[in-house]
């Protein structure tokens, strides 16, 4: 049975990983939102949903490199994405190669900072699901992660007071339902302890 993400939340549960290209299946708590690969650990991925009428989403994430050598973020993958763009900060300032990882430091992509524009999107689950995504690092390899979907105007994953924005604006509109795509045969690659200052919503 499928269980929506902020079903969970809203009733004080685990927060729910969300899809294969757009498929959901619910995960547990400690498994939610930290991916481990290699040095680097990705936390909280999340996606600013289009908004009605555009294809343009938005990538944000905490990347911990805890590691000595440096990294660099360079593509963001998906069958249900036309092109990837990455900004160096909040101006929309391109970064040529991709995005800086820096050794033994926390590279935080959000909307004030550096982040991801997914352009050309094709399909995209409701908000309020997850979203499929690799992750390709220039040196630590390729990781899948379950990207929260979140409102057009949300300013941290998992913002309450966004979803409750959305939902009553596409509330005469119905229950909107995930999109069915195959899971493709991919694994995920889940950090099975959740951060001690994860924020509880």
């Amino acid at each position: 049975m499928m269980i929506k993400r902020r079903d969970l939340l809203a009733a004080g549960g685990a927060l729910l990983g969300g899809a294969a290209f757009g498929a959901l299946t619910p995960m547990r708590s400690a498994q939610a939102h930290e991916y481990d690969l290699g040095k680097l650990t990705i936390e909280h991925p999340w996606v600013r949903a289009p908004k009605d009428g555009e294809t343009t989403a938005y990538f944000y994430a905490f990347i911990h490199n805890k590691g000595d050598v440096a990294d660099r973020l360079i593509a963001v993958k998906s069958p249900n994405i036309g092109k990837t763009t990455f900004h160096a900060d909040a101006k929309h300032g391109v970064a040529e190669g991709g995005i800086a990882v820096p050794a033994n430091q926390t590279t935080t992509l959000s909307p004030e900072g550096p982040h991801v524009v997914l352009a050309e999107v094709k399909k995209i689950n409701p908000v309020g699901w997850g979203l499929e995504l690799v992750l390709v690092f220039e040196k630590a390899g390729e990781v899948t992660v379950d990207a929260a979907v979140d409102a057009p105007d949300a300013k941290h994953a998992h913002d309450a007071e966004a979803l409750e924005r959305w939902e009553k604006a596409h509330a005469a509109g119905g229950e909107a339902k995930p999109a069915e795509h195959d899971h493709g045969g991919h694994e995920h690659h889940h950090h099975h302890e959740e951060p001690a200052d994860a924020k509880k919503q």
